[in-house]
């Protein structure tokens, strides 16, 4: 019995995770272009679909791992890991009160968002699969 409410567990947060992941896809709107920024506006949507995948895979990993975190997620570890969650959000919510640096603050988000895709795969690595 117990197996079985550890497997609904994981179903339902699979099915949240992946739930948040299609409202941002269908707010998102990524096959849409825009007018005047044909290249840095679709940029930006798909480097932040890309990142909320990796960080959603990360942070199921991180809800059903087995191992200690405790001794991994100090205060620094625990600040970034938060930032890398808060940052690509944030900058998707401000993008629309930026007027007439849009196109360069598409590509710097779009940068920050592949940057942090790269630091959650690294901390993947060194949680999860090395621990």
């Amino acid at each position: 019995m117990n197996n079985f409410f550890q497997f609904l567990v994981r179903l339902l947060a699979v099915g949240g995770l992946s739930m948040i992941f299609v409202i941002a896809f269908v707010l998102l709107q990524p096959s849409r272009v825009h007018r005047r920024r044909k290249i840095s506006t679709p940029l930006l949507k798909i480097s932040y679909l890309i990142y909320l995948a990796v960080f959603l895979i990360f942070i199921y990993f991180l809800m059903f791992t087995e191992k200690d975190l405790q001794g991994y997620f100090n205060e620094v570890n625990y600040f970034l890991t938060a930032m890398a969650g808060l940052l690509p959000t944030i900058g998707m919510l401000l993008r629309r009160k930026i007027h007439r640096w849009r196109p360069y603050y598409n590509y710097f988000l779009s940068a920050l968002n592949l940057v942090i895709v790269v630091f959650i795969i690294w901390v993947f690595n060194r949680v999860i699969i090395v621990g």
